[in-house]
């Protein structure tokens, strides 16, 4: 259903906007394409996608781990984002493991942690910029 949606919303952008139309356009046929393998076979798009996002999952988070160690002279609080991007990134390989039933299972869980994990990374960036803003009035 998603990417039905997300086909529909480039095709959407596609009558609007003058630049990277063509780019748009390939984006939403593509999209619905997946759409309809996903819809014909729902068991092997569950395993894909949940490859595909353990994989986005460990990407992300080498990356948060690089940004929050580089920030530590000016981040009073990196280590906090090194801990979350640390147990997201173990997350990750967990998710992209081979066995499926627990796999099955971390997918349903990961959802869950993942806006868990997006919400502490959240309120850790309000206070940055809260105690910015105080030292620059």
């Amino acid at each position: 259903m998603v990417f039905l949606l997300a086909g529909l919303n480039e095709f959407m952008i596609w009558t609007v906007r003058r630049s990277w139309t063509w780019a748009h356009f390939v984006l939403g046929v593509i999209f619905v394409i997946a759409a309809i393998g996903a819809f014909a076979t729902p068991y092997s798009a569950f395993w894909a996608l949940a490859s595909i996002l353990g994989f986005l999952l460990v990407l992300k988070r080498s990356l948060d781990i690089i940004a929050s160690a580089m920030t530590k002279d000016v981040n009073e609080l990196w280590g906090l984002g090194l801990l979350t991007g640390i147990f997201e990134l173990i997350l990750g390989f967990r998710a992209s493991q081979q066995f499926f039933p627990a796999r099955a299972a971390l997918i349903l869980i990961w959802v869950g942690l993942m806006a868990l994990f997006r919400g502490i990374s959240e309120i850790v960036l309000a206070f940055q910029v809260r105690r910015l803003h105080a030292t620059a009035t």
